[in-house]
Parts: structure tokens; C-alpha cells; sequence
């Protein structure tokens, strides 16, 4: 499937965030036949010659199942630099098991200098610990180009969590003690020096000041560069190295508003009381909690059983989503699994009120029996995963926007193809004259189409593949001339590109006149159907915007 997306969206993806399936050492899902037997895998790694006898003195065996699982992913990593923008990021969840070898990966797909962070996600700990408490994934961040958003001034950010509490703290406070603001800052330090660790609200405990416009901490007011403007005394204060942050004017309005901290010793720094409320946003945490239980205890509340396990928090997502990426950008997953990066896109448009677009791609693996979550998918009725993944996101969008969502998406099976292409005919000592002539008109005249395939899908199919046609086309079906062709029209049209047109029957030249054929339509046909009559007329006009669907390619000469 993610092939049939390099034509259309090369270049195309805003952030690419995969959920890949973590190598236990079993055998995984995405299984390309990778498989390395171990005598393979010590000889091409130096452990033993090829009589089999030992090269080394400590024989290794675990790098063996890394490798089909690194194999797995390098195409797949490969193919989304390429449909990634300039601008554009990939994030990868892992965890401790795979995270060196995979950072190594995206090392040598996306290039070491565009690597960016790597976020750990701490979950709940892991109850039967023998060491250590565990419970954290990572998400490996790379840019695809980071000189370019460094060179634009890019910058993610995100509103800060556990803001609410704080200013629910604050509140209680001013009705407990009124304009007593010493008291109130000194109750609010108590507050959080209370709270976990974990809790949210305590990565604002310095602002632990309290005035009558609200919770504060003092700030630095000097100036980060050197400039002659900013060098002046201020009110018996002398001005830091690079001066003053503010010119004279700005520092009088703020003194005004009483925004300036001044310290009794003049030798100290004024400083600005910087507010929490003005200061809502900042980049997101390379470190944060999230305890992945409550994922779960949604999307079974949603599903009405548990039908997945370990589904990624859709907060967490949204609030990425969020800070990386804008409105009417694409967010592509091709490790969709129960659908979260779908709902959580929905989630953050309905929020900031954004409109991005997802790809969900999602293999139709049949759920493992031998699990809990498995056993009750299949009881429900769910035959795939993939079957998981769409009904979550038709309850979630009823979830989202009531009796009457306009949420929404298509839905692209992957099959045997539906075309026969053969290999061109070699001339060989056996297969010459009328022989070779006789195969080579057997396999010209022949259809080039499997026997009973569906025409629209036999249509989506060479428009996918031949054309930068896009999954959110939509088909308009003309019948000309007793002659069925379909119409492919972008979703958001650009009349100076004209118009993709597949027809499938025997086309003729009263159909192209009826469909007012221009030279910036493409045309495809089937070319057993076509005479050459037609050809010839159309293809001085279109030239390599007219495609013949053949059983044997052939360059034709005009």
C-alpha cells in the first residue's frame, strides 16, 4: 500500500508517526520473509568458517532476531523520507529493546544531522519489577531537513499541562486569605511541594508568587545581545552587560504596571515578574507521563470490550500533532493499529479548530487467539485488526460529533493486482520466426486485464499507479458514445492541470470528441480494446499524456 502513495504524495506529508510492533524476539506481524537462519547469521557475522567451527571463544546469537526486524523497517523508513516535505518530521515509538538499533537506522535513512530528540514516555511502572521499575517507551524525533526549519525559525510548541489546577490553587487561595499575598504565595509553595512528582502542575512550581493579576516568578531583564540603546542607568540601577531587555519607554510602562521587581541592595538586578497566564506555551517536554492505562479503558469503553491491547494515549498524540504540524496538513501512520493517530487528529481539529488530513495504513492481520484481547475481537466479529482499526473510527467520529458527524474516511483494500503484465519476449534459438511472431501477436492481442475484475477498481488501480492521483479523489463516471469513462477529480482542483480520464472499454474518436479532449488531459486505455486508428489520431495530440494498458510494454515511435 505505501507504494501506491509515492505518486501522489511525494513530497507531500507534514509528519509521518509510526507505532511500530516492538521485536520481543518472537515472530512479529510484518514478517517480509527476512528470516535469517542462525548457521547464515554466524558466518556472515564472523563466528564460525564455513566447516562450521567456531572463529571466536563466546558465540552470539541475540543480534538474529534484530536483523529480520531492522530489515523490516528500512524500506518502510526509506519510502516515508521520501513522501516527508522539506519541513516535514517522522516520530517513531519504541522501546528499550530496539531504540539503539533503530536510532542507528533512522541514522543512516534520514542522515545523523537531522536527528532532533529522543522523548521518553513514562507509563505506569512495571508492577513485577525485578530490577528496576521500567515502564518508559521513547519516540525518536528526526527532521527531514533540520537546516531548513532552523534557517526558516521553526519552532514547535504546545499549551502546557497542568495549568488548570494551578489557577484552580490560585483561586481557592484568594478566597481563602483575599489580598493577603504573602500568605497566598506561601500556602501555594506548600501546594507544590505536595504534589507527585509526576503530576503536571508541578513543572510550574516556580512560578510560586501571587499578586493581584495573578501567579508569577521573577525574571531575568538583560538584554541576550549587546546593543549601545539598551546601556542606561535606570532609576539607581546599573544597566547588566548587554544593557537592559527593554528601551527606556518600554521599561517606564512597565514600571507603571508595576511588572518591575526591584532589589533593596543596588548592586542586584531588577528583574520582571513574568505571569503564568502570558506564558502558556512552550516547546513539548522531552520527558513526559502518561499513564497508558487510561488508552485503554477508553478504546474498550468505546469498543465495548477489549479488542486491543496497549493502544497509544490520543491526547498525547493530539497535543504532538498540535505543536508540529498546522492547518491542512497530512498526518500518515502505516502502523495504524487500533486507529489513534486518526482519532487523535480529529480530536486536536475539533480543538484548535485546524483542519488536518491522516493516511491510516493498517496490514489485516487476524487478531492472536491465544490473547484475552484477541479471543474477544474475534467473538465481536472482528475477522483483522484492520476491521479493529475502521469500526474504532466510525465510533470515535459518532463519539466526536453526535447523531449527525461529518467525520469521515475512504476505505482501500489492497488485492492481487488486477493487471497481467508479462515479461518482454526474448528472441531465442527455439523461439524464432513465425513462432516468436505467433507468441509475440498472442500476447499483444491478449487482455492486459484479469477476467472479471471490477472496472472502477481496475481504474483506481492504473490511476494509483500511473498517475499522481490522490486516495481523496473523487470518480465521476461519464458514458459517451456508449464508451464508459471515468473521471478522476482532485479534491481540491486545479484547472490548469486537466483532467485524468480511464476508460476501459473500446474508446473511440466520437468519444473523445464528446468528452472534449484537451492537450493537458491524460487518457488511459486499454490497448486490446483500441484501433490503432484511434491511437494514431490521439497520440500526436497527447503524447505521453495518452497510457495503453498492455500485456507486453513496447516503446512506440511516433
Amino acid at each position: 500500500m505505501l507504494k501506491l502513495l509515492k505518486n501522489g504524495y511525494s513530497r507531500s506529508v507534514k509528519l509521518v508517526y509510526i507505532d511500530p510492533p516492538y521485536n520481543t524476539g518472537d515472530t512479529f506481524t510484518y514478517n517480509d520473509d527476512f528470516a535469517v537462519p542462525e548457521r547464515q547469521y554466524l558466518e556472515q557475522t564472523g563466528q564460525v568458517d564455513e566447516q562450521g567451527n567456531a572463529t571466536t571463544s563466546r558465540i552470539e546469537t541475540s543480534g538474529r532476531k534484530h536483523a529480520p526486524w531492522l530489515t523490516m523497517m528500512f524500506p518502510r523508513l526509506a519510502l516515508a523520507r521520501h513522501l516527508l516535505r522539506r519541513d516535514g518530521v517522522i516520530l517513531v515509538s519504541i522501546d528499550n529493546n530496539e531504540v539503539h538499533h533503530l536510532r542507528l537506522l533512522l541514522d543512516a535513512v534520514f542522515g545523523a544531522e537531522n536527528f532532533v530528540d529522543m522523548m521518553t514516555w513514562r507509563g505506569a511502572r512495571k508492577g513485577d519489577a525485578k530490577l528496576t521499575g521500567g515502564g518508559q517507551d521513547y519516540v525518536l524525533v528526526y527532521a527531514r531537513d533540520r537546516s531548513y526549519l532552523k534557517a526558516n525559525d521553526v519552532r514547535w510548541r504546545e499549551r502546557k499541562e497542568g495549568l488548570e489546577p494551578v489557577y484552580a490553587k490560585v483561586d481557592e487561595l484568594r478566597t481563602e486569605h483575599g489580598d493577603d499575598y504573602k500568605a497566598m504565595t506561601a500556602a501555594l509553595r506548600d501546594w507544590y511541594k505536595s504534589l507527585a512528582d509526576e503530576d503536571s502542575s508541578k513543572a510550574h512550581a516556580h512560578y510560586n508568587r501571587v499578586d493581584e493579576t495573578g501567579v508569577w516568578f521573577s525574571d531575568n531583564i538583560s538584554s541576550p545581545n549587546y546593543r549601545e540603546n539598551l546601556i542606561y542607568d535606570w532609576k539607581g540601577y546599573s544597566p547588566p552587560a548587554n544593557g537592559w531587555r527593554y528601551e527606556k519607554p518600554t521599561m517606564e510602562r512597565l514600571h507603571t504596571e508595576g511588572r518591575l521587581v526591584y532589589p533593596e541592595d543596588k548592586t542586584k538586578r531588577v528583574q520582571i515578574k513574568a505571569y503564568l497566564h502570558t506564558r502558556e506555551e512552550w516547546a513539548p517536554a522531552s520527558v513526559f507521563y502518561r499513564d497508558r492505562r487510561a488508552a485503554s479503558t477508553n478504546l474498550d469503553s468505546l469498543m465495548g470490550a477489549k479488542v486491543f491491547d496497549d493502544p497509544k494515549s490520543t491526547d498525547v498524540l493530539a497535543r504532538l500533532f498540535h505543536a508540529i504540524t498546522d492547518d491542512g496538513d497530512l498526518i500518515l501512520d502505516f502502523f495504524a493499529g487500533s486507529g489513534s493517530t486518526g482519532q487523535a487528529v480529529w480530536e486536536q481539529n475539533l480543538k484548535d479548530g485546524n483542519t488536518r488530513h491522516w493516511i491510516l495504513v493498517q496490514v489485516p492481520e487476524k487478531p492472536d487467539a491465544s490473547e484475552e484481547s484477541g479471543k474477544n475481537a474475534l467473538d465481536e466479529g472482528y475477522k483483522t485488526i484492520f476491521e479493529i482499526t475502521a469500526e474504532r473510527l466510525r465510533r470515535a467520529a459518532k463519539a466526536l460529533q453526535g447523531d449527525t458527524p461529518d467525520l469521515g474516511f475512504r476505505i482501500f483494500r489492497t488485492r492481487p493486482t488486477n493487471l497481467i503484465v508479462e515479461k518482454p519476449i526474448v528472441a531465442t534459438p527455439d523461439l524464432t520466426g513465425q513462432t516468436y511472431l505467433e507468441q509475440v501477436l498472442d500476447y499483444t492481442e491478449s487482455s492486459p486485464v484479469v477476467d472479471g475484475a471490477n472496472p472502477i477498481d481496475v481504474a483506481w488501480e492504473v490511476a494509483l499507479k500511473a498517475t499522481g492521483t490522490r486516495l481523496d479523489a473523487r470518480v465521476v463516471t461519464h458514458d459517451v458514445d456508449g464508451v464508459t469513462v471515468y473521471e478522476f477529480v482532485p479534491s481540491e482542483a486545479d484547472d490548469a492541470v486537466g483532467r485524468l480520464l480511464v476508460s476501459l472499454d473500446a474508446f473511440t474518436l466520437a468519444a473523445a470528441d464528446a468528452l472534449n479532449l484537451s492537450d493537458d488531459d491524460t487518457l488511459i486505455l486499454r490497448g486490446d480494446k483500441v484501433d490503432d486508428s484511434v491511437t494514431l489520431t490521439l497520440a500526436p495530440r497527447l503524447q505521453s499524456k495518452l497510457i495503453l494498458l498492455e500485456r507486453v510494454p513496447r516503446e512506440v515511435s511516433l
